[in-house]
């Protein structure tokens, strides 16, 4: 059986993934350098799926042709343009938006960075142990290292990784060692992973229904893919939590780590049974089995459940050590966790670190959380730069993990207002933007402050008045801002037009 070779793990292939890889590690801010945005960087594009980008850099497919013609004009030109690629990696490594005033320029700047000296280096060596590479590739790359034409370096690497290196390729052997350890302590079989990745690869327009039918066989993938599914409530537009159960649990009979920790979570959450200890107890078995299996999160799961008394008596001391050890994997939610128990301890500084850590790998509430430190200055002096980085990094994320006070947070502190200290201009249009989606994820503060920014034009803007203030009224925060907005709205004389609503 053919096996793909991995070519975004590993110090011997001088390919995309790798290139992705190493950038992401010389960067100053990881939480910059995701594999999608860097790949958008170096085919000079605005935008791609995150699966296509992860398919590319993996190796499991071929890089499509419509960005190898990108490199090919760029032969045929004599590499036109292909500063703007190169100002966009160095963005990206250093943290911070670069515009140079010519080429010139950017290749002065390029000879003083140490991270393009330190990721020209890694893939040199790269390049070295390669065996696919020609022999001489490496002398000349390394001869444009020495001269410190590091911009010359970059347009034949980048050139080479597009056009000529081969993916994917195929490892000889009958098992890749990495998924037989992965399965070892499963019931599940290899045939049942290759369906899963066979029906992924594919994706057509029938993907949910070829699920369907591997769930009927039993695969234990396509149960769980369903079961997640019905779990988010994406098959009939609400949460079905027995539909889900009865498919994740052909999967937890297969020893499938993600099914046996998504049905202990339905238990602890009540959203299976009736809250009992009973059903506890059911959870935690569940759990331990995820945990057993691998899965970081249970361990982090296992730390809320002593955390809140769900297996026994409360035990911080314990759910801490669980904690701690789920963020030896990186979990962000344990990093998250840790800072909200310092945090109640009044440890603002010990409660930072965990939040920062999280921040820095991209969560979204994290950031949202680091971004309020700054702006309030909790530990040091206000810091708007720094409020305004984590708050916008805060976005990048899928909705559905998306914090929307980040939202909130940007609109009223740097878009209403706008920001001198950085050189933000106050931006009404984005603001009211970020206060509606705000509003539809649960901020209803943010219904009251689009409200004041209309009343500040009441005559133009009277109907998007009347119809946000009927969508807060049915909100149990409309309580709370009931008594100031019905001053605002009696000074410009709206009372008496909105009494039906308030």
């Amino acid at each position: 059986m053919k096996n793909y070779v991995k070519l975004n793990n590993n110090d011997n292939q001088l390919s995309l993934g790798n290139l992705c890889r190493i950038i992401k590690e010389n960067s100053v801010n990881k939480a910059f350098a995701c594999q999608t945005d860097i790949f958008c960087a170096i085919f000079n594009i605005d935008n791609i799926s995150d699966s296509t980008v992860n398919n590319y850099c993996i190796g499991y497919r071929s890089i499509g042709s419509d960005y190898k013609s990108i490199y090919k004009r760029f032969k045929l030109t004599n590499y036109e343009n292909f500063e703007t690629i190169v100002t966009s990696l160095i963005s990206i490594l250093e943290g911070r938006i670069h515009t140079f005033e010519n080429i010139n320029t950017l290749k002065k700047y390029l000879k003083k960075s140490p991270q393009i000296k330190r990721l020209s280096l890694d893939l040199y060596n790269l390049s070295k142990n390669d065996e696919t590479v020609p022999r001489t590739f490496p002398e000349d790359i390394y001869k444009l290292i020495q001269t410190e034409d590091y911009y010359s370096f970059f347009k034949e690497v980048l050139t080479y990784i597009v056009l000529n290196k081969l993916q994917p390729i195929y490892s000889n052997d009958t098992r890749h060692e990495l998924i037989e350890t992965l399965l070892n302590n499963t019931n599940i079989s290899i045939n049942e992973l290759e369906k899963i990745l066979k029906l992924q690869f594919q994706d057509g327009i029938n993907y949910t229904h070829s699920l369907n039918k591997l769930a009927k066989e039993g695969n234990p993938y396509a149960c769980f893919e369903l079961g997640e599914m019905e779990y988010k409530g994406l098959m009939t537009g609400k949460p079905r939590y027995i539909e889900s159960y009865k498919l994740l649990k052909i999967a937890a009979l297969k020893k499938h780590p993600r099914a046996n920790w998504l049905i202990a979570k339905m238990f602890f959450e009540n959203k299976l049974g009736s809250g009992t200890q009973k059903d506890y107890e059911e959870g935690y078995n569940y759990l331990k089995e995820a945990e057993k299996l691998g899965s970081i999160a249970a361990i982090n799961t296992f730390g809320l459940c002593y955390l809140n008394g769900k297996i026994g008596k409360k035990d911080e001391e314990k759910a801490i050590e669980y904690f701690i050890k789920a963020t030896k994997k990186e979990y962000v939610y344990a990093y998250n966790n840790l800072g909200k128990i310092y945090e109640k301890k009044n440890d603002n500084k010990k409660a930072f670190e965990y939040y920062l850590k999280s921040a820095n790998l991209g969560e979204s509430w994290a950031c949202n959380k680091v971004g309020k430190y700054y702006l309030n200055g909790i530990l040091e002096d206000v810091n708007k730069e720094k409020a305004y980085h984590y708050f916008k990094q805060a976005l990048n994320v899928p909705i559905e993990l998306l914090n929307p006070w980040s939202l909130y947070n940007l609109a009223v502190y740097f878009y209403i207002p706008g920001c001198y200290e950085i050189g933000l201009d106050k931006n009404e249009e984005k603001a009211i933007k970020y206060l509606k989606r705000a509003s539809k994820q649960g901020v209803y503060k943010a219904l009251e402050k689009l409200i004041y920014i209309y009343l500040e034009n009441p005559k133009e803007n009277l109907k998007e008045i009347k119809k946000t203030l009927n969508k807060l009224s049915k909100t149990k925060y409309y309580e709370i801002c009931k008594k100031d907005l019905e001053e605002k709205l009696n000074e410009v004389n709206l009372v008496t037009v909105t009494s039906k609503i308030i």
